[in-house]
């Protein structure tokens, strides 16, 4: 029977290990929960705006160590974000925003010239709404699919007539 040594057995990813959960991430937690809120009162205290950014700068500010703490450690941590969002001085609109019904006429393809100025043309597709360059791409793949197919009966013909050639030619030789 094969020996396994235990470094070679797989673990579940994503599982912490428990001592580092007791000893590490539980301090981390709760060092980011308390410097949020003792910027979070520093700043109201002072009338200063509260959002993210105000609150790492003052974070820094009230860590003894200087360190201070990031956006992405208050938004990750359920305690310290409903906190921040308690206190934030930005409120988003309460009813979402409805996007504008956009009718969009059947896309023209105009004759495009080999020399155009393609800055120009970006500038153009940049200004367009998602919802005609959608409208503009399926035309223009509907488009390239119909060229192709008339290119490829127009080969197919060309192919045909050709044999036609050379068979009447073969025949009038041996004649």
């Amino acid at each position: 029977m094969p020996h396994r040594s235990h470094s070679t057995q797989e673990k579940p990813k994503n599982e912490p290990h428990p001592w580092l959960e007791e000893k590490v991430y539980t301090y981390l937690r709760q060092r980011t929960v308390d410097l949020v809120r003792s910027s979070v009162d520093a700043l109201c205290k002072d009338k200063q705006r509260v959002s993210l950014s105000t609150i790492v700068a003052k974070s820094k500010e009230l860590d003894a160590a200087g360190k201070g703490i990031s956006e992405s450690a208050i938004l990750d941590n359920q305690e310290a974000r409903a906190y921040y969002e308690q206190y934030r001085s930005w409120r988003g609109s309460s009813r979402k925003r409805v996007k504008p019904l956009v009718v969009t006429a059947p896309a023209q393809l105009s004759t495009v010239k080999p020399d155009r100025d393609e800055q120009r043309v970006r500038q153009r597709y940049r200004r367009m709404n998602k919802e005609a360059l959608i409208e503009r791409l399926i035309a223009v793949e509907r488009t390239l699919a119909e060229q192709r197919e008339r290119w490829l009966s127009q080969q197919d013909e060309a192919l045909t007539w050709r044999l036609r050639a050379e068979a009447a030619e073969t025949r009038v030789r041996k004649k």
